[in-house]
């Protein structure tokens, strides 16, 4: 999402909840743990100091108090402007041509930026937040969006998709996984859209409780793992850049919920990056809540 936790951002959360967010456990695969298993912590991500723990945030004035050693060491806003100066900032290209930001970006390459996220939910419409782009959009925009960054030495994370799964999404085309693997099929060569990493969105059910929530993301991302690394032929590493319980202004239930997944996250070797949606849901007025608390404290 581009926009703070407004009613459309409610909204979408809403939608998202409606679809299946625990896979069937008939389809959950026997090898849902990492492929990789003998990798450490600091083998798997480049983030400063080997944490993986990151910031998604609107307002950078916010993420001073989320600031702690041993905590979050990247953020980003879904765009260029480096508002979090305390944090490593990743910049987005947030949608095909026009609407990225190329010198944005470019100026925090040019500064030093390690990676650039690609596309903002292009399976998600325009009003819930998503870039809406189809898989032959995104397919045809990319080089001429994503490449000259590559070229500057910037590893490209591949487009952020929604965990709402389907041929016919509410942007009337495919979405999650669907969109997935119909844009990384054109031209059957995954190889060619530099992507080091594949960027995942995820929302809970709401009604259940920050713990069964949980349960529900674990099972995603595990299943996550091995759809991706089949899409592209090799394993990829995953960045979960938005994800949250719901109701996503529940600190008790984010706190609930943050407790259990990241020590998970931190354990496994196939997560590079994680950051849950978002800053501002951690801070009550100018200090950290219950759910922010976990956030900076908890490691795996």
């Amino acid at each position: 999402m581009k926009f703070s936790l407004t009613a459309a951002a409610v909204a979408y959360a809403a939608l998202v909840s409606a679809a299946p967010a625990q896979l069937p456990q008939e389809q959950l695969p026997l090898a849902a743990e990492p492929r990789e298993a003998n990798h450490t912590l600091s083998a798997r991500t480049d983030a400063p100091y080997g944490i993986k723990k990151g910031l998604a945030y609107n307002d950078g004035s916010i993420t001073n108090v989320l600031s702690r050693p041993g905590s979050a060491t990247w953020a980003y806003n879904w765009g260029a402007a480096p508002n979090a100066p305390r944090f490593q900032q990743i910049p987005m290209f947030w949608g095909p041509g026009r609407d990225g930001d190329v010198n944005g970006v470019m100026a925090r390459v040019n500064e030093g930026a390690p990676w650039v996220l690609g596309y903002n939910e292009p399976d998600v419409s325009r009003e819930h937040g998503g870039c809406a782009a189809t898989p032959r959009q995104a397919y045809d925009a990319w080089g001429n969006d994503m490449f000259r960054y590559s070229d500057r030495g910037a590893k490209l994370v591949c487009p952020a998709i929604s965990s709402w799964d389907t041929p016919h999404g509410h942007t009337g085309g495919p979405s999650g996984f669907v969109w997935l693997r119909e844009f990384a099929g054109i031209g059957n060569n995954p190889g060619q859209f530099r992507c080091e990493a594949q960027a995942l969105h995820w929302y809970g059910r709401d009604g259940l409780s920050g713990r069964d929530q949980a349960q529900l993301f674990i099972d995603y991302v595990a299943y996550a793992n091995v759809v991706v690394s089949d899409i592209f032929r090799r394993q990829m590493d995953l960045w979960i850049t938005e994800f949250s319980p719901l109701p996503v202004r529940n600190p008790q239930v984010m706190a609930e919920f943050l407790d259990i997944v990241i020590p998970w996250l931190d354990r496994q070797p196939f997560v590079a990056r994680y950051s849950p949606f978002m800053a501002e849901t951690l801070v009550s007025g100018s200090s950290l809540n219950v759910a922010g608390q976990i956030f900076v404290d908890r490691s795996g």
